[in-house]
């Protein structure tokens, strides 16, 4: 008899040895899904990317697709540039255009529809709908990824007032940076672009004393900056960022000329740029 409870007792140990490891098993993957997802690839770990209109775009995905946005968060963009409009009823959404024929096939804008309206449509290539700039940002928050604003509506207060509140309301405001500079006093933090252009009138408040670092960065094309311009900026504490798209390589091929730009940039010691997602390779 003592022999039989013996082996009954040891069973039992062992059937609950059993289902304590499948419970850690089952809790070491969902740790690992939690990994996971939060963690952001270090793929460009020696560089601070910004993904060109909002994500992961040429022939793969159409702009401001939510698969094109969740692609370059998961690839290791550091920072993506948000094209911001407003509908009629004054609620701020992304898109590069105005215009909805390009993607949404509508001889509509953006700016004579409803939010209710806006949301309704589907994109002719995977038929999602558009997003709001809150959508978005929900997205960008969830893996620290910050934002670069290109402000479609320009300097029209309400509308920057809005973008001031929003980026504040998920703590995206004091790391934002904005592509223009004449609005600079609409808002309570970030740094706001200057181009090449204006050079000498940067260098001049940087002699008058002025704190240009903290509120100034230079962005202009790859192609336009210099590494007088670049250096000098390094040693003022300015940040610079390139812009290296298709679009500023009309005159010859756009990857050689990306490649020569970012390889020359990078020897200035350039670590910021902004690009479309078919120059990443050059960063690897």
């Amino acid at each position: 008899m003592k022999k039989y409870f013996f082996i009954f007792a040891m069973m039992m140990i062992a059937v609950m040895q059993a289902k304590a490891l499948t419970s850690n098993v089952s809790n070491a993957d969902s740790s690992a899904e939690t990994t996971k997802d939060n963690a952001i690839k270090p793929k460009f770990k020696n560089y601070k990317l910004i993904a060109h209109r909002g994500g992961i775009c040429e022939d793969i995905y159409e702009e401001y697709d939510p698969r094109s946005i969740q692609a370059a968060i998961d690839s290791g963009y550091y920072m993506l540039e948000i094209d911001v409009r407003a509908t009629k009823d004054s609620i701020l959404v992304v898109n590069h255009y105005d215009e909805l024929k390009i993607t949404y096939g509508l001889d509509k804008n953006i700016s004579s529809m409803t939010l209710a309206e806006f949301k309704k449509i589907k994109a002719i290539k995977g038929g999602y709908n558009p997003l709001t700039l809150e959508e978005v940002l929900k997205m960008m928050k969830k893996r620290d990824v910050k934002i670069m604003v290109d402000l479609k509506l320009e300097v029209t207060p309400w509308y920057n007032k809005k973008i001031n509140d929003i980026l504040k309301k998920y703590d995206m405001l004091e790391d934002a940076v904005f592509l223009r500079n004449d609005v600079i006093n609409l808002y309570e933090a970030g740094k706001f672009g200057f181009r090449m252009s204006e050079m000498d009138k940067i260098k001049q408040m940087v002699k008058d004393g002025k704190n240009v670092a903290n509120k100034y960065y230079l962005f202009d094309n790859g192609n336009k900056i210099n590494a007088d311009a670049a250096r000098w900026c390094q040693k003022n504490n300015i940040l610079v960022c390139p812009s290296v798209n298709f679009g500023h390589y009309t005159l010859e091929d756009p990857t050689k000329g990306a490649k020569r730009d970012i390889e020359y940039l990078i020897k200035c010691g350039v670590t910021m740029f902004q690009i479309d997602s078919d120059f990443d390779a050059f960063f690897e």
